[in-house]
């Protein structure tokens, strides 16, 4: 059977993409910056019969702006990239955000372009790259993006950034700013990758799974919700009484994280080519809080009141998302937004009861 080259296999995302490769019978070989969480990964129980079948593999590839993948990429079918910086820091845009995401990409298919055996390369994209970031969300009522748009920020802007410290009146702050920028140029700089290698011989079709807000339950290996990765932490956030604030929803389309990581192997095994929107729907926050005070009544004062009813992308309304190519050409599937939020928390609840928080 196959083989994969997974990277960032202790993710949120990349540890749901190993479930799906090895339950259809493939070996997944999964990147790991250094060796300190190689017990952890091993200890997924989800993991369990792979690891002792042999078809979970482990590889050490080094920092994401200074990994090399020769050894990695020996042999195997296919590459999902899923690694990618997320940094909190607002200055150094190019050192800490855009550097290494481009070079842990370009590094990664520049590795795959001498490997004859790959026929398929997958990268984890980000609405970011996509979206109209300049105002507010609540002001894009009757705009509609697909896989042609790109993010409008321009590095010279985020250099202007730095330098004056500040965003002006942006409503998304200076990281977010970062994150997106960078995966645009990363994306680009892919696409670019592609191209050269396509020109030295290589044959692999490269596809940009491009999720907006990644929910679900989560089983990559924590230490902790409230600081386990940005998915976990803005769930768990939703549990801290019913007085706590509710966040505002600045990315107010999601996708159930089971569906994005089928996604990715659908985009392997189709051998598809191009970039490929994710969203399950609209969502806001306030709306998950009402629906958790429904689904899990014997709990209901640890989820916040808020405005019940109130939700962002009804009123005033929102910009929309065509998802359309992803269900066509990958017959991608959404399931309910009530699924997804139930088998989030029953997981969220099971980890704490293990004494995280």
């Amino acid at each position: 059977m196959p083989t994969v080259l997974l990277t960032g296999i202790t993710g949120f995302l990349a540890t749901h993409v190993a479930l799906v490769f090895l339950r259809n019978g493939w070996t997944v070989r999964g990147t790991l910056r250094d060796d300190t969480k190689k017990s952890a990964v091993l200890a997924v129980p989800e993991y369990a019969p792979y690891i002792a079948n042999g078809k979970l593999e482990l590889v050490i590839t080094g920092p994401l702006d200074k990994s090399d993948y020769t050894v990695a990429v020996k042999g195997v079918d296919a590459v999902v990239h899923t690694s990618a910086p997320f940094e909190y820091r607002e200055d150094e845009f190019r050192e800490r955000h855009l550097a290494p995401a481009v070079k842990g990409t370009t590094d990664l298919l520049e590795a795959a372009a001498s490997e004859e055996s790959i026929k398929a390369v997958v990268c984890t994209g980000s609405h970011g790259a996509i979206g109209y970031h300049i105002t507010h969300p609540s002001q894009q009522k009757g705009m509609v993006f697909d896989e042609n748009n790109w993010n409008h920020w321009i590095l010279e802007q985020l250099d202007e950034i730095v330098q004056n410290q500040s965003a002006g009146d942006n409503p998304y702050g200076i990281a977010a700013l970062f994150y997106m920028g960078a995966k645009k140029y990363a994306e680009l700089a892919a696409w670019d990758a592609q191209k050269a290698a396509t020109e030295k011989g290589a044959k692999w079709s490269l596809a940009f799974v491009i999720p907006c807000m990644l929910f679900g339950p989560p089983i990559q290996p924590l230490s902790s919700l409230s600081y386990g990765g940005l998915s976990t932490m803005l769930q768990w956030a939703l549990t801290k009484g019913k007085d706590a604030p509710i966040m505002e929803t600045l990315f107010p389309y999601y996708v159930d994280v089971r569906d994005a990581a089928e996604a990715h192997y659908q985009a392997v095994v189709k051998q598809a080519q191009g970039r490929f929107l994710l969203a399950a729907g609209p969502y806001d926050f306030q709306e998950i809080a009402d629906m958790l005070r429904g689904q899990f009544p014997e709990q209901k004062d640890r989820f916040p009141v808020g405005t019940p009813g109130k939700y962002m992308y009804k009123d005033p309304g929102t910009y929309t998302l065509k998802v359309d190519k992803s269900v066509k050409e990958l017959g991608t599937e959404y399931r309910p937004k009530e699924e997804t939020v139930k088998d989030a928390y029953t997981r969220l609840f099971e980890l704490e009861k293990q004494g995280l928080e």
